[in-house]
This record gives C-alpha cells, sequence and structure tokens, in this order.
C-alpha cells in the first residue's frame, strides 16, 4: 500500500509550456480558483513568444523557470525537481487545459480513499463540445488497444474507478509512487511517455483510476498541431514503436512489422478522403519515425519544434 493523501497535503501543479500565450492564462486563473490550494510551477520549454511575460505579469505567485525544449516529460521532471521537500503530490497539467473548481479536490480525495491508486486523471472534455477526450483509457499490449473509453461521447457521471493508462494531459500522482517507479522517461521527449510510465506503474503492483467526478477542460494539441502535424506524426509514430518493442521485446525490424495495421489504418481514411497534402505529410514523418526508431534513435529530433 501507498501512503494516505488528503486533501489538505501539500500538491505541486506543474505546467510545462511551448508556445503557449493564448493558452497559459486561462489555465493558470483556473488554477488559482480551486477548492484546494497547490503551488504552481510553470516549466517554459523554449517558448518564441509572449507566454513567459503573460506570466511574470499576471501571476506573480508562480514559480517560473526557463529552460530550453525539454519535450513534456523533460519539463515535467524539471518541475518534480523545482518542488519542496513537503510535496506529497504532483499534479501534471496542461497548458491548454483548465481545471473545474473541485477538480484537485476530488482528484486528492480519490488517492485518499484508495492507498492502491498512484495516479489519477478526471474526466476531459473539448471545451466547445463538451465531448469526451478521456473518460479512463486501454493499455493492451496484447491487442494494441491504447484508445480511451467513450471519446467523442457524452458522459454521465460514475465512481472512481481503476483504468489502464492516465491521461497525459491532466494526472495527480502520488509522490510515494513516483519515488518507487522513477521520472517520466525524458528520451520520449513528446507522446507516450505517460503510458511508457503506467507500464512501470503496473509492474510494481500500484493502480491507475480515473476520476469523473473531476474535470478538465481541453483544447488538444494547441503547441504540436495535433493529428496530421509533423510534430504528431513522427513523435507518435516512433515513440509508439519504441514502447511496444520495449514492452513486448521483439526487435525492432519485428516491431514495425507487428505494428504495421495499427499504423496504417488512419491512412485508409485519408486516402478516402483524397487529402493529398496531409496524406504527403503523415507518410513523410509516420516514416521517418519508423526509421528513427530502427536506428534506435530517441529524444528531440533536431529541425523539429
Amino acid at each position: 500500500m501507498d501512503n494516505p493523501l488528503t486533501v489538505g497535503s501539500s500538491i505541486w501543479t506543474i505546467v510545462v509550456t511551448h508556445n503557449s500565450e493564448s493558452v497559459i492564462s486561462t489555465c493558470l486563473k483556473s488554477l488559482e480558483a480551486a477548492t484546494i490550494s497547490s503551488r504552481i510551477v510553470v516549466v517554459d520549454s523554449g517558448s518564441k513568444d509572449t507566454t513567459i511575460d503573460i506570466v511574470k505579469r499576471n501571476f506573480p505567485s508562480v514559480i517560473l523557470c526557463r529552460e530550453t525544449n525539454l519535450g513534456f516529460a523533460g519539463g515535467c521532471n524539471r518541475g518534480i525537481l523545482l518542488a519542496g521537500d513537503d510535496a506529497e503530490a504532483y499534479f501534471f497539467l496542461n497548458p491548454d487545459a483548465s481545471v473545474s473548481s473541485n477538480c484537485l479536490e476530488q482528484l486528492a480525495k480519490s488517492l485518499d480513499e484508495d492507498e492502491g491508486l498512484a495516479v489519477v486523471s478526471p474526466k476531459i472534455l473539448h471545451p466547445e463540445s463538451k465531448q469526451i477526450e478521456y473518460a479512463g483509457a486501454l493499455l493492451d499490449f496484447q491487442n494494441l488497444s491504447f484508445g480511451a473509453f467513450n471519446s467523442g461521447e457524452v458522459h454521465f457521471g460514475q465512481s472512481t474507478q481503476e483504468t489502464g493508462r492516465p491521461a497525459g494531459a491532466a494526472m495527480l500522482v502520488r509522490r510515494s509512487s513516483l519515488d518507487t517507479v522513477g521520472p517520466m522517461d525524458a528520451s520520449y521527449f513528446l507522446y507516450w511517455e505517460e503510458c511508457e510510465w503506467a507500464v512501470r506503474f503496473h509492474s510494481n503492483g500500484l493502480k491507475i483510476g480515473y476520476v469523473p467526478d473531476a474535470t478538465v477542460l481541453h483544447s488538444l494539441s494547441h503547441s504540436t498541431g495535433g493529428i496530421g502535424s509533423k510534430v504528431y506524426e513522427y513523435y507518435y509514430t516512433r515513440n509508439l514503436l519504441r514502447l511496444v518493442q520495449e514492452v513486448k521485446h521483439f526487435s525492432r525490424p519485428a516491431t514495425v512489422l507487428h505494428l504495421l495495421p495499427l499504423l496504417s489504418r488512419r491512412l485508409r481514411g485519408i486516402l478516402i478522403s483524397r487529402h493529398l497534402i496531409l496524406l504527403t505529410t503523415i507518410v513523410r514523418y509516420r516514416a521517418l519515425g519508423t526509421w528513427d526508431f530502427l536506428r534506435g534513435r530517441a529524444g528531440h529530433r533536431p529541425g523539429l519544434p
């Protein structure tokens, strides 16, 4: 069993920014309006816009750390180092996300009620449509199923439940659990790092939870461009291949063959829509991600943000 966590515990919120000027104010204002407080650390990962100026000017109580582009996992790990020795939990939140007023309270309560939970994520909704982005998710390496439950649907409340993986956009992690498994693997840089982390939590007998009474609104992929962008297609492909290879202990060429049906599935939809420009980008950067995986390349790829 892990150490109990109460709503009065010391929680540190870590927000990693990268050219986040259009969203960071909404994110930080929502945290300041939360029913339980947390110390907030913003780790800026090489922004070229006014993100840093906005934080300095409008949020003086926020601890601001300026870094080169560390990627998501590297930025989160830097935030952990900045947190005080009294931290009992870390709340990782994307800058394009905003929390409901009781979100942190409900997440902390869920950890307090089940000491076996290491990390919990809230219900995550699209800010305009209120459709579900995350309500728990699979982590099934046997069937290569990693999708979120109820994605795109309207969701009705239920109790906290165990699930396969957390949502990287918003997750509260018990410090003692993090001490057990170690921080996220910064060499993933972007995408799939929370899934690799989930593998380690599960391997140590720790549980991952979904808390529907906690809510986050999330504007997906503001800094990477999302599905179809160079950044997304490259890191998504390379790191998915890497994760499956590490879990299944395949050779790298065998991993590519094993995942080929999954990686090519969405291409059929693009072909049907005849969106040739998007198709060209996807094919090129998935091929580059596959090639770099076969070469054993990790971390940031020069030439990509």
